[in-house]
């Protein structure tokens, strides 16, 4: 049972100033039913969930967090990464989203930050090589939630077409002429200090894409191919995206 779907119901009614009668009569539930989901003794359906933020004027994702916007850490946006083919993915107390998002946001989000996951930044780069990307779009998200995460992405992008023009990448370059677009775009801003990624900066050479990007990043192009072969085999164990199902 779920009491904090209760309590979230509760402020969002006397936040429009109803009593528990008035919201009962708007949503044509009993007033009996309206006390036992506020003090937790009944969980709503999901009609009724839906039934009560129509008329609280709330979305679904308050009753799922007890905010009105998605939030924007790992756990927000664990479950669009594995849509978006990043299928090993393992975070504690994930959050399922009320919808999904942009694409271009959750990319940006997931580059952003002091000191984004490693195990995310290796896959970015399969992550972008194997999706469908609007370069604008992806820019000014980046540029929203961190101006790092632009120049990021943009390395990024350069590593999946470099692996890519080299020796093909793992499963594909689906987005070859979107990601090209994205990299001349984040090229002309003038990258800052040196970025490594909140990690140790290490003493062994950076491969050319990144000293281009002066990213210090201790990983050659081969760890983040050999992540894509990874999530590659991976993806055959997985379910099909929930968004091709219709």
């Amino acid at each position: 049972m779920n009491v904090n779907i209760g309590h979230l119901l509760t402020a969002a009614r006397q936040g429009v100033g109803l009593t528990q009668q008035q919201l009962a009569h708007a949503t044509k539930l009993h007033q009996g039913v309206i006390s036992e989901m506020e003090s937790g003794k009944r969980v709503p359906t999901v009609e009724q969930l839906l039934n009560l933020a129509r008329v609280l004027k709330v979305p679904i994702q308050w009753f799922l967090t007890g905010s009105n916007q998605a939030g924007n850490e790992l756990r927000d946006i664990s479950i669009q990464l594995h849509d978006l083919y990043l299928v090993d993915l393992h975070v504690e107390n994930e959050i399922v989203p009320g919808a999904f998002r942009a694409d271009e946001d959750v990319i940006a989000l997931a580059a952003s930050g002091n000191s984004p996951s490693p195990r995310v930044i290796e896959a970015l780069p399969a992550v972008l090589a194997w999706n469908s990307w609007r370069p604008g779009l992806l820019h000014e998200f980046a540029k929203v939630h961190d101006l790092r995460a632009c120049i990021r992405l943009g390395w990024l992008a350069d590593i999946a077409l470099t692996i890519h023009a080299n020796q093909g990448f793992p499963g594909g370059c689906k987005s070859t002429g979107a990601l090209e677009e994205f990299v001349r775009i984040v090229a002309k801003i003038e990258p800052g200090l040196d970025d490594s990624l909140g990690l140790a900066v290490g003493t062994e050479p950076l491969p050319p894409v990144s000293r281009r990007w002066k990213i210090h990043y201790p990983a050659s192009l081969e760890t983040f191919r050999k992540r894509a072969e990874h999530l590659l085999s991976m993806r055959g164990k997985t379910l099909s995206r929930a968004r091709r199902v219709s």
